[in-house]
């Protein structure tokens, strides 16, 4: 709220002493450089929904005085993209196959568009990989360290942590591997020396996961 209390008294100072037919043109040129201001601090995204006076589209100069102009941030497509590069690029190489094998879903598919999800879905980074918990766990020995989605998940919070809350977890996957229950101890040190309950044969593999949802306020 104290940005929003901050936003309303810079305006109230802008306007003063202006007269009543320049306010609405002073207004428009106000949001404006407000703004430009808040992407070139990067407070703000170069992707957003404009509302004049409630009106989604419509240009600043339309403004009926005392407004508001309202500027709605899409930030999912710079976090998406970002999550997905440091995730390709903390992947082992080998074959590559893991390294094109990341995908982004929410809880209702796979998603190409990342400029088409709402601002309050819940958005989803993960490996459809047989294998990729193996990897993300150092059950197998890879050329790089364990703890892939970790890793992504303090990249992305360091980067975006203002806008975006993001947690690793395990979900299941349609159409996922399912395990054959077959036992090989992994390498690391205290590697656990029999299987668990949800790897016995016939269950659904689960994938490690970054789940990520906007701070919305």
């Amino acid at each position: 709220m104290a940005r929003i209390s901050t936003f309303a008294k810079d305006l109230q100072l802008a306007t003063a002493g202006i007269s009543p037919e320049n306010i609405a043109r002073e207004l428009a040129a106000f949001a404006k450089s407000e703004l430009a201001k808040s992407i070139a601090e990067g407070e703000g995204s170069e992707r957003y929904d404009r509302y004049v006076n409630g009106v989604l589209g419509a240009v600043e100069e339309m403004v009926v005085p005392p407004g508001p102009i309202l500027y709605v941030f899409q930030w999912w497509r710079e976090i998406i993209e970002f999550a997905l590069q440091s995730a390709v690029e903390r992947s082992p190489e080998k074959s590559g196959r893991y390294k094109q094998s990341w995908f982004i879903m929410t809880p209702g598919g796979v998603i190409k568009s990342f400029d088409e999800i709402p601002i309050n879905s819940t958005v989803i980074l993960t490996n459809n990989q047989p294998y990729s918990r193996k990897i993300d766990v150092g059950h197998m020995r890879m050329s790089v360290p364990p703890g892939i989605i970790e890793d992504v998940r303090k990249m992305v919070m360091a980067r975006f942590g203002n806008f975006v809350t993001a947690k690793r977890t395990l979900i299941p996957l349609p159409g996922g591997y399912i395990l054959k229950g077959r036992f090989k101890r992994g390498y690391r040190p205290y590697a656990r020396t029999k299987l668990r309950p949800d790897t016995m044969a016939g269950a659904p593999m689960t994938y490690p996961a970054l789940v990520m949802t906007m701070k919305v306020t």
